[in-house]
């Protein structure tokens, strides 16, 4: 939990029981929400600008495929993906629960040539999740509980998740095939991340998890892609300014909450709401260049737990405010792409809007 910022503060905020009760409803009926209208928009905006139906691609945004929580630029999205995942690419990500360590559902994305062009997703109730594995004998979503290793677990999980691929969309069975394993309290602490340089930086804290001090990694592929890899081992720097160069052109991109997430959150954890996301969004995102320069939790220390000194120590200096930008907190969950990269230093406004909205669903502001 200290790991991830977002929820070690709502757990400070209000304890341990409640930030239970809100991550038991969320990883239910929310995220799964959230996962199926995101998948959706990530394809439909990528076939709209194929065909050319977009005016200005390179300004609007959309949601990466793999995964669908992060941001990609229109008309970057094809060359990316298919520098990363190459001609062919299935994806199945695992998404397991904190609580009773079991699968809570799964989905699948598959890119051709770079293009998003399909998903499915399996729900808690499934059938599928009670299929056995032939060798181990564990139900599927029984593996995580069962096996010592998160990766372990989706290593030999790889057979069976294979099979359902190829049983779902058998014209693609010889396509290239990455299972990701993720923790129900990764999705949660990324989606609650304001802008892409901080929700890649916290990619990169969860895949070296254990090599920072923590028990097991966070979350991770299996196999990881070359050039991933690559991004990796240059550090978390490199890996943030990459990826970001990849998807936005380095430029900031305040994360949008789509109505429906809004509105659930405000019926369902209206604590949340307010605790969690205005006072979050009203606080403001790091700028990129401070996002780079931030400096974690030393988690090897007996000390840092014993004093809990959790905090992730940002250079000085004003965040991005709603404030500066002339709006409200709930006036940037619409998603805001800035004129803004990781060299600059001179204080946002509203003259650095490019453009407010995800998919097509954008307005331009240059």
């Amino acid at each position: 939990m200290p790991f991830g910022r977002h929820l070690w503060r709502l757990y400070r905020e209000f304890g341990l029981d409640s930030y239970e009760e809100m991550a038991e409803k969320a990883s239910g009926d929310l995220i799964y929400k959230f996962l199926r209208n995101r998948l959706g928009t990530s394809i439909q905006t990528a076939k709209a600008v194929i065909e050319g139906d977009i005016e200005q691609p390179d300004k609007i945004l959309s949601y990466l495929l793999f995964p669908p929580v992060l941001p990609m630029r229109g008309d970057l999205s094809q060359g990316s993906l298919k520098l990363i995942y190459g001609d062919s690419c299935d994806m199945t990500f695992v998404i397991v629960n904190d609580i009773s360590e079991e699968v809570f559902f799964l989905f699948n994305g598959h890119c051709e040539d770079g293009i998003p062009v399909d998903w499915w997703l399996i729900n808690p109730e499934d059938e599928i999740l009670e299929r056995r594995h032939l060798k181990y004998g564990y139900k599927l979503k029984e593996m995580p509980k069962q096996t010592k290793g998160f990766f372990k677990a989706g290593e030999r999980l790889m057979d069976v998740l294979k099979d359902i691929r190829n049983e779902r969309s058998p014209q693609w069975a010889d396509s290239s095939y990455i299972v990701c394993m993720v923790w129900v309290s990764a999705i949660l602490n990324l989606m609650s991340e304001a802008s892409n340089f901080e929700q890649y930086g916290g990619i990169w804290d969860g895949i070296y998890a254990k090599k920072l001090g923590l028990p097991d990694t966070y979350f991770g592929y299996i196999p990881w892609p070359s050039i991933l890899k690559t991004f990796m081992m240059a550090g978390r720097k490199k890996w943030i300014l990459s990826l970001t160069g990849l998807t936005s052109a380095n430029r900031i991109y305040m994360m949008p909450l789509e109505a429906e997430g809004f509105e659930w959150l405000i019926e369902e954890l209206p604590e949340y709401w307010e605790r969690g996301v205005i006072l979050g969004r009203q606080q403001g995102v790091p700028y990129p260049w401070q996002s780079l320069e931030v400096k974690l939790p030393n988690f090897k220390k007996k000390s840092t737990y014993e004093n809990e000194e959790f905090d992730f120590q940002y250079p000085p200096g004003d965040w991005i405010t709603p404030e500066n930008l002339g709006m409200t907190a709930e006036d940037t969950l619409r998603g805001i792409y800035l004129d803004i990269d990781h060299e600059t230093r001179v204080k946002a406004d509203r003259s650095h809007i490019i453009s407010v909205g995800i998919g097509q669903d954008t307005e331009f502001f240059k």
